[in-house]
Parts: structure tokens; C-alpha cells; sequence
């Protein structure tokens, strides 16, 4: 019970941005790979305000342009005092590809390293 009310923060923290993401993608089906970096930090914090999202997962934002697509990704970790001198880290690597929005949002680590 400890590890579940101390780690489960965290991934209801990464269920609402991958929600986010996705609600980003499904405002935006024709021009997400043309929105500003500025406009996609603007409608994600807006998310992460009215669900209380928090911390480093708020901050994490990359925005990668490629010739016909746009990559957004919030990748973070958490690190979260367990027991005395013991801290458990949560790794969450979260990619939205504008080419395929479909596919959101989580990604494997062997995933990510191809990119």
C-alpha cells in the first residue's frame, strides 16, 4: 500500500499528459504539425492547470520539426522519497508524432533511441 500511495502520483500525473497530448492532436487534426512551440506549451499547460499536473512533467516540452512532421515530447523522470535514504525514480517518455497522432503517446526507451 505504500509504494501504490506513494508512486501512484506520478503516473496520474503522466495519464493527464498523455491525455493532454491527445486532446492536442485531436483539436488540431489538420495543422498540428504547423503549430508554434509557443502555442503547443500554451494549450498543454491550460490541460495540466485544470488537472492539476505538477512538477517536472509540466516543464518537459521538446518540439522537433522534420521535413513533413512535427515530433512533440515530454519526457521526464520523478524522483520520489520512498523510505528513509531510499527514492524510487519514474522514468516517462512521452512522444506525439504529427504524422501519425493515432499512435499516441507513450514510447519505449529502444523506441525513442531510434529517433
Amino acid at each position: 500500500m505504500t509504494c501504490f500511495f506513494k508512486i501512484a502520483p506520478a503516473y496520474l500525473d503522466n495519464h493527464y499528459i498523455v491525455a493532454a497530448l491527445r486532446s492536442l492532436a485531436e483539436d488540431h487534426p489538420e495543422d498540428l504539425a504547423q503549430l508554434s512551440k509557443e502555442t503547443i506549451r500554451q494549450e498543454l499547460s491550460k490541460f495540466y492547470t485544470i488537472n492539476n499536473v505538477r512538477g517536472e512533467a509540466a516543464k518537459a516540452l521538446e518540439v522537433e520539426r522534420r521535413q513533413e512532421k512535427t515530433i512533440i515530447t515530454v519526457a521526464y523522470e520523478t524522483r520520489i522519497p520512498f523510505l528513509v535514504n531510499t527514492d524510487v525514480v519514474v522514468k516517462f517518455n512521452n512522444v506525439l508524432d504529427s504524422s501519425r497522432p493515432d499512435e499516441c503517446c507513450s514510447v519505449s526507451d529502444k523506441d525513442s533511441a531510434k529517433k
